[in-house]
């Protein structure tokens, strides 16, 4: 019985791979992570074609083509030598169909033409698939792609793999980033409900523009990220643990004045109070900053930063908070009552 080798890959490991010149004939981008998709369409091609070569060898479609025209621009010899590359964005070859089961659908006669192009990819052509769309991994389309080259799961990062990702952008931009600079930012970003790596590349960027030296301070992130919600709302839980209303106040006011929706300030702050309760019943269990940090889903550091802030709520508070939250949300969609009332529950909970 012969054995099938599959590649599985993450992220990392083909970056790697692309940039050891290690490129497959097939790729099958998949997953919500657009930017890191685009990354690694970006490295195959500045991998396999120089740039006076994508002009003439780089196709590029927002659909998928015929399986005679795929066929074709797969065979067609590269102009002047070389290789062509070929990159289908929002594929739909590999969603899953109606009355597919665990072995995969019956062979149709288009997926029988791609299995067979997937399986005799000529030496001068790279294929490049991507989609948002979930796929079907039982399909034989699929596996004929896992088979001749490599898919893809792209994920949306989890705050604590932003870490890594941080620290080969800060090189890239030639910066480096004080501690209390990356704790505050790292902080930031596990508030954040789903975190954008486009968005925080954007950030980054203006980050680089904005510092002066080679040093991004605490200072500079602070004025540069100040009117991003998730950056103010971790600033503002900061004062509120250290029962500094006025601050937290200015920092609520400063969110508003900007244009954020009340409704999303107290939707983050929802969740930072949860986290600090939990925080709290961890402690009282005699959880670590590290286990903490596991049990919340959140970066070690800031774990024990909870596990330090919670230290200065009683459970009462925190519950009472909570429940003011979720009444202030009602209230406020009933469209009873205005951002007045954020003030007030930032009030209570500096004087309890």
């Amino acid at each position: 019985m012969t054995m099938i080798w599959v590649l599985k890959m993450n992220y990392s490991e083909v970056m790697l791979q692309i940039k050891k010149g290690q490129i497959q004939p097939i790729y099958l981008l998949y997953g919500e992570e657009t930017f890191l998709i685009r990354q690694i369409e970006n490295a195959i091609v500045n991998s396999v074609l120089l740039p006076e070569e994508q002009d003439m060898n780089l196709i590029v479609l927002n659909n998928d083509p015929s399986p005679k025209d795929m066929a074709n621009l797969i065979e067609t010899v590269p102009f002047m030598g070389g290789k062509n590359v070929i990159v289908v964005r929002g594929t739909a070859l590999f969603k899953a169909r109606k009355g597919s089961n665990e072995e995969g659908e019956p062979l149709g006669e288009s997926d029988e033409q791609l299995v067979k192009i997937f399986s005799s990819m000529p030496e001068y052509s790279c294929i490049v698939f991507s989609t948002v769309e979930k796929v079907d991994k039982r399909r034989k389309i699929f596996k004929a792609v896992e088979k001749n080259g490599v898919a893809v799961d792209i994920a949306p990062l989890k705050a604590n793999d932003v870490r890594v990702w941080l620290n080969t952008k800060l090189a890239e931009i030639n910066k480096k980033m004080s501690p209390d600079a990356i704790e505050h930012l790292m902080g930031a970003v596990s508030v954040m409900p789903q975190i954008s790596l486009g968005f925080l590349d954007n950030e980054l960027e203006k980050l680089a523009l904005y510092a002066k030296g080679s040093l991004i301070t605490f200072e500079d992130l602070s004025q540069v990220l100040s009117t991003i919600p998730e950056v103010s709302v971790f600033a503002m839980i900061d004062a509120l643990s250290q029962k500094q209303a006025a601050k937290a106040l200015g920092l609520l006011n400063g969110q508003l004045a900007t244009g954020d929706h009340p409704l999303r300030i107290m939707a983050l702050l929802a969740r930072q109070v949860r986290l600090l309760w939990q925080a709290k019943e961890l402690a009282s269990q005699g959880y670590d900053g590290r286990s903490a940090a596991l049990a919340l889903g959140v970066p070690s550091f800031v774990g024990e930063k909870m596990l330090r802030q919670s230290k200065n709520f009683s459970t009462s508070t925190l519950k009472k908070g909570l429940l003011d939250l979720a009444a202030a949300d009602y209230e406020f969609k009933a469209g009873r009552a205005d951002s007045v009332i954020l003030e007030k529950l930032i009030i209570d909970m500096c004087r309890q």
